[in-house]
């Protein structure tokens, strides 16, 4: 793990009242641990990071996958979870203690707000996810998750793992891999190796996941896939 100070964050150009610090990890090494006194917040600069549980067998239940702007650890008294780094990973952190000290009204309140609400933003969007029934709705649910954090608009990186997918989703990793050459094959998605995936019908696969269709869909995606039907009949998961 490597520190380095950090200039004042830019918020749509405005300057960060908060002290800040840039934290950088290695694919696989621990960020804090599950139980650890919480005496920071995080927000992801680049890279992916994890949340996790270890259940008493030595179980681990993944709690969120977080991305560029994405705030985690924003815990009381202590992390409920371990966050590990997915890939390389800058993380800029926050003292709890100055946090804290800007109770009142004015900028850094301001931008502890706007922190929290941000960290709500994403769990919000993870009990969507975990809300779904079928593995193909919660692999479609998860697929349109990611789309929202990539800067092209149809092409979806998976820095994760298949393993770390199934996991998160409470899926067999037999389950994921068929669930994407399903999705493929009904012309939802196109699968571009184990790391990359392309919405080829961003419509068929809002409906499938249950979500309003976006105003502004990826260019080039077609229209509701006649095969979308099916999938939303289909009630069975492993």
């Amino acid at each position: 793990m490597q520190s380095t100070l950090l200039p004042p964050r830019s918020n749509h150009g405005a300057k960060s009242h908060l002290r800040t610090t840039a934290l950088r990890f290695r694919p696989g090494q621990l960020i804090f641990d599950e139980g650890q006194k919480a005496t920071r917040w995080y927000e992801v600069v680049r890279g992916t990071v994890r949340t996790c549980r270890f259940h008493m067998d030595g179980n681990r239940h993944l709690t969120g996958f977080f991305f560029s702007g994405d705030v985690f650890g924003a815990d009381y008294g202590y992390y409920g979870t371990a966050a590990e780094a997915v890939t390389e990973v800058t993380v800029r952190c926050y003292r709890v203690g100055d946090i804290i000290s800007g109770r009142q009204p004015g900028p850094q309140l301001d931008e502890t707000v706007s922190m929290l609400f941000r960290a709500m933003s994403t769990a919000q969007r993870y009990l969507f996810i975990m809300g779904h029934r079928t593995a193909s709705e919660k692999l479609a649910a998860f697929l349109l998750c990611l789309q929202q954090q990539a800067l092209d608009d149809q092409n979806i990186r998976l820095p994760m793992s298949r393993s770390d997918i199934a996991d998160f989703l409470g899926l067999t990793i037999h389950t994921i891999s068929r669930t994407f050459s399903e999705l493929a094959r009904q012309g939802l998605i196109k699968v571009n190796g184990r790391h990359s995936v392309a919405i080829a019908n961003y419509s068929g696969l809002c409906r499938l996941a249950g979500e309003y269709q976006d105003s502004t869909a990826p260019v080039g995606c077609a229209e509701i896939h006649p095969r979308a039907d099916q999938c939303l009949g289909d009630r069975t998961a492993a």
